[in-house]
């Protein structure tokens, strides 16, 4: 019994060494391009554009099938005993005979059975401009369509960017606060040991060691920051947010020699939403022409080939019927008047959008510009003034340590580069934000 117990130990004890000998499961690394990827694979709202975009190519696809003829099949049934029809009827299936005609009575026939299998081809050869107008309008939001999703696209790197950078800031503060927290753990135990001396009062050592209590929140508080981060860069991704991935790029910033005017014309110039927003307007131009075909005659051919049979889908009784049929409204009760009225209201309020729009992207850019040109000088002067706090930190250290320092004035000073530091790094990733909003703003980003 013992024996099997022993061997029943090893084998558990072999089977857990490879797993123990695996350890955890390799973080996945993840850089800039790989996170817009997936983003763009995932992410539901482009899914819903990308279906709109194909319902618009769609509409295109019908609006030129209006060129095409019509052509549709009938199977009718028809069984009855009216004299008129039951005569017609006979004359249509060719069944007709003076024989039978003689033989019945004309007034009560007989009830006859008829299958009527009709093909009928019908080509529009004038519709007053509508079909044109229409095919012109739906080629305009097929394409408005392709430049939403392209817009679309766009705005899902612009957030992966940001939170791309939320993440790596994120991370940078929190090893920020680690190296504080250490630095401010050898300040408590060096006004620890004066204690012990009696070179200063405990209050010293009290008051060391409430800082170090806030500077373990604020590292906690970071550390807390950066899973918030991380969470909301998965969550655009469209993954799960538990996930965790070593980020590998650190963008670059960026220097643009162009004037602000210049970033406008080029923002005017790339900006998908501006283009798509000047299709719409001349599809909704082009459905002022499809309202106001019905002023105008319509002119179509017609073909027909019958078949008239007591059998179903018999083929007896052929007949065709050729016809051009020319129609004229003369008053429908003001109902085209109305849908000319209300189309041309809608192209007036969608060129209204497109002002409104082209003027906001402007606005965009200039806020962009100013925003980045406020960002590069506020990271120049933190980074400034963060150098000055770790200058300062260095001298009252050295101070303290030749006990001409007081701990108050040391506390403060690291304090003081703690928070010069943080700025500085808020500064720098700002610079980043703010660039990657202007090249948004431009339509630049990739």
């Amino acid at each position: 019994m013992n024996m099997k117990i022993a061997m029943t130990v090893a084998m558990m004890l072999f089977v857990a060494l490879p797993m123990q000998a695996a350890g955890p499961l390799a973080v996945r690394t993840l850089g800039l391009s790989d996170a817009i990827e997936i983003a763009l694979q995932n992410s539901p709202y482009l899914k819903a554009v990308r279906h709109e975009t194909d319902a618009d190519a769609a509409r295109a696809v019908e609006a030129r099938g209006h060129r095409l003829p019509s052509i549709d099949v009938r199977e009718v049934y028809t069984k009855t005993n009216s004299p008129l029809d039951a005569f017609a009827l006979q004359l249509s299936q060719e069944q007709f005979s003076m024989a039978r005609f003689m033989v019945s009575d004309l007034n009560h026939p007989e009830a006859i059975s008829d299958y009527y299998t009709s093909l009928q081809i019908q080509q529009p050869l004038y519709a007053g401009g509508a079909i044109t107008a229409g095919i012109r309008a739906g080629e305009a939001m097929s394409k408005a369509g392709t430049l939403r999703l392209v817009r679309a696209e766009q705005a899902i790197r612009h957030q992966v960017h940001r939170a791309y950078l939320d993440v790596l800031l994120a991370g940078e503060q929190v090893k920020l606060m680690e190296s504080v927290v250490e630095t401010t753990q050898s300040h408590v135990d060096q006004a620890s040991a004066y204690v012990d001396t009696g070179f200063i009062m405990e209050a010293d050592l009290l008051q060391a060691r409430v800082v170090l209590g806030e500077m373990e929140q604020e590292r906690i508080r970071s550390a807390n920051n950066e899973k918030l981060a991380r969470a909301n860069l998965n969550n655009i991704m469209g993954i799960g947010q538990d996930e965790i991935f070593t980020l590998t790029d650190q963008p670059v910033r960026k220097t643009r020699s162009e004037s602000l005017n210049q970033l406008i014309e080029a923002a005017l110039d790339n900006r998908s939403d501006l283009r798509e927003m000047e299709l719409k307007v001349e599809a909704a131009s082009q459905k002022i022409r499809i309202e106001k075909a019905d002023y105008k005659p319509k002119v179509m051919l017609i073909g027909e080939l019958n078949y008239h049979d007591n059998n179903f889908a018999g083929l007896d009784g052929e007949s065709y019927k050729i016809m051009a049929m020319a129609s004229y409204n003369l008053f429908n009760g003001k109902r085209t008047r109305s849908r000319v009225r209300r189309a041309e209201s809608l192209a007036a309020s969608y060129t209204e959008h497109l002002n409104r729009l082209r003027s906001g992207i402007e606005l965009q850019v200039r806020q962009a510009t100013f925003q980045l040109e406020e960002a590069l000088k506020r990271h120049e002067v933190a980074e400034l003034s963060a150098r000055q706090a770790s200058e300062n930190l260095r001298i009252r250290e050295a101070r303290y340590a030749s006990g001409v320092e007081t701990t108050t004035d040391l506390l403060d000073a690291a304090t003081a580069s703690q928070r010069a530091s943080l700025m500085a790094l808020q500064a720098r990733y700002d610079c980043l934000k703010a660039q990657e909003a202007l090249e948004f703003a431009i339509g630049l980003t990739e």
